[in-house]
């Protein structure tokens, strides 16, 4: 009951700052006015804040009646996606061609929301929360990393770090979890194949980078039927083709993008030589060239097995009113991933689907979801917080 009164408080709050938020995105690298109003409703509530992390990120810490106590950390990310929004939202994007259309502005309010309401509880429990506002999770290298290279966990003698993330894909009032291995890895391959441009009808006189390339995106999908070991679900798609030529002209290069998701790090290391020597070798036997360029992305995220069973168990005893739902791993990626190997990290999704059959898909350019969604998320993360800092939590 305490927590629903503190949430009831707060919730017309909470959804104005996703309004507000949503209206007001920023693309990676340039969450510079989206850090300035959290600084100013941090201070505001008196919470300490650290601003420049990672680049526009921003630190808030909370202590406790004892700040030596258990130290725990929440995470949100800050930054939108270069899509031009076509919702018809009173609070759509006001910045041309961009768009919170990954619910990263549900994350910020969620976890401003969760910062006020332990910020108010600060003399209940022992320990300090470090709240963490990411920047750039959807830019390579990851605001996650950065974060972790200042040294902000270890600074702060981080034990735990807990995030989330809105999903369409479950109904609102469910939180979605799993056990271990959760999302997978992302890699980013480029690869420019070059030939010899020339008239598409004097056969003799070019050599065929677009052939090339068709023939290098069909024999990449070799390594997941052939090379591959079955039981490790890995994924690799090239979804951007750019040729340059006309119906009569073939282009002296073809440049390909895509990427490459799987589970296991020995095989991901495989993977990226077996790419490398397709498209080399592909290429040479058209005649062509093959330059590729693999750039590491995220790593697998990986939830605590102790950890994740005791949260469960805690929700499922205390908050009837969050349904859980053990849910299959993910193919997407998330740079909470970098949390996730250095500390015990608790990472869930939230249901965020007034119909799991009709809701938009996360970075589409109509997605949008029910306000009434907020209020799980945020009593699901203050509760667990509070739970965890009053050693409610056998962890």
């Amino acid at each position: 009951m305490m927590f629903w009164n503190l949430i009831n408080n707060i919730e017309k709050q909470a959804i104005e700052w996703r309004h507000y938020l949503h209206a007001n995105p920023e693309l990676s690298n340039n969450e510079i006015n989206t850090a300035k109003y959290i600084t100013t409703l941090l201070k505001s509530w008196n919470i300490y804040t650290k601003t420049k992390v990672a680049g526009n990120g921003v630190v808030g810490i909370i202590e406790g009646k004892n700040p030596n106590g258990k130290i725990l950390a929440l995470r949100a990310d800050m930054d939108a996606l270069p899509i031009e929004e076509k919702t018809n939202l009173e609070f759509k994007s006001k910045n041309t061609g961009i768009m919170h259309a990954c619910g990263h502005d549900a994350h910020m309010a969620n976890l401003l929301a969760t910062a006020y309401i332990l910020n108010e509880l600060r003399n209940e429990w022992a320990g300090k929360v470090v709240l963490i506002f990411e920047p750039s999770e959807e830019t390579l290298p990851g605001g996650a990393k950065k974060i972790i290279e200042e040294k902000i966990l270890e600074n702060q003698h981080v034990d735990i770090i807990i995030g989330m993330h809105v999903s369409p894909e479950l109904p609102i009032g469910t939180i979605g979890y799993k056990i271990g291995t959760f999302m997978a890895s992302s890699d980013e391959i480029y690869i420019n194949v070059k030939g010899k441009s020339g008239h598409a009808a004097i056969v003799k006189d070019f050599v065929d980078p677009v052939i090339s390339s068709a023939a290098i995106i069909l024999n990449l999908q070799q390594i997941i039927s052939r090379c591959n070991d079955p039981s490790i679900p890995t994924v690799l798609s090239i979804g951007k083709v750019i040729a340059n030529g006309r119906t009569n002209v073939i282009p002296s290069e073809v440049h390909l993008e895509g990427t490459f998701r799987t589970f296991d790090e020995k095989w991901r290391n495989e993977a990226k030589i077996l790419i490398s020597e397709i498209a080399n070798n592909t290429a040479k036997a058209y005649q062509t060239t093959a330059e590729v360029n693999i750039i590491p992305g995220y790593p697998t995220l990986y939830n605590d097995e102790k950890l994740t069973k005791e949260i469960i168990k805690f929700i499922n005893d205390n908050l009837k009113e969050i349904k859980t739902e053990s849910i299959p791993i993910r193919m997407t990626s998330d740079d909470f991933a970098y949390f996730s190997q250095v500390r015990p990290s608790f990472y869930f999704r939230l249901g965020i689907a007034e119909d799991t059959n009709t809701a938009n898909s996360l970075h589409s350019e109509i997605f949008t979801f029910n306000d009434n969604a907020l209020k799980y998320g945020i009593y699901t993360m203050s509760s667990i917080a509070y739970a965890y800092l009053t050693n409610k939590l056998n962890f």
